[in-house]
Order: structure tokens, then sequence, then C-alpha cells
């Protein structure tokens, strides 16, 4: 897939054959409110010119490192809602049980329907059988 965008906390690419938007999360921990909020926005501008309703997005959190604290909640809450706003479909690949439960409750809390598992296959399978309208 070819890469939109690359950064120390994003690698953004576009498969405009299957319809999918990846995004991964690395490693690299943010040292700051305001560099997450510059690192997200690189993200949001990457996708602009992306038709998110004819695509889905696949989010890879595998990576990252856990954090919940509530300045870090309250900062991404604005950030990933913009960022997944829109995509006929949303799925997110999780590492750990903790990480499925806390974008569950991401779910709940902006409202935006997302597949989660651990099982790569799984997702991009949930994808190719979306309805056209939801891919």
């Amino acid at each position: 897939m070819p890469e939109v965008l690359r950064n120390a906390h994003f690698i953004v690419t576009v498969d405009p054959m299957a319809k999918v938007v990846r995004v991964t999360r690395t490693a690299e921990p943010f040292d700051s409110i305001a560099q997450i909020e510059q690192e997200c926005l690189e993200v949001t501008k990457a996708l602009a010119p992306v038709d998110r309703s004819a695509m889905s997005l696949l989010l890879d959190i595998r990576a990252a490192p856990g954090r919940n604290d509530p300045t870090f909640e309250e900062a991404t809450l604005r950030l990933r809602t913009a960022a997944v706003r829109g995509f006929g479909c949303v799925a997110v690949l999780v590492g750990t049980s903790a990480g499925a439960l806390q974008v569950r409750r991401h779910s709940r809390e902006d409202g935006i329907d997302r597949l989660i598992s651990d099982n790569e296959d799984e997702l991009l399978a949930y994808f190719a059988a979306a309805p056209p309208r939801h891919r």
C-alpha cells in the first residue's frame, strides 16, 4: 500500500484497490499533549483527499504504548473522532485484551462503531464482506 504519511507515531497507507486506509500506531511514546495534537493533525491532513465513505479504516494499535490517564483521554477524544468519522467501516487491530477494552470504551464515548480484534485476517474479511456503501 502506498504511504501517504510517516512520522514518529503514525504510518498511514491507502490501498485504493482494496478500499482500505491503514493507520498504524508505532511504539514511540508521546512526549506531550501538544505532540499528540500535532501528529494527529498530520494524520487528518493526510486523509483529507480520501473519500472516506468509499473506504474502510483499519487502525493498527498493537504497538502503541498503553496509556489512559485523564489528560491523554481528554486530548485524544476529539482527535480520534475526527480521524475516524465518515469511513464506511472502521476496525481496530489490538494486541491485548486491555487494548480491546479501551477501544470499546472509546466507541461508546464517541458513538462510532468499530470492529475490534487481534486477528488482522478477520478484520480484512469483515471489510471484504461489507456492503458496497460501507466500503
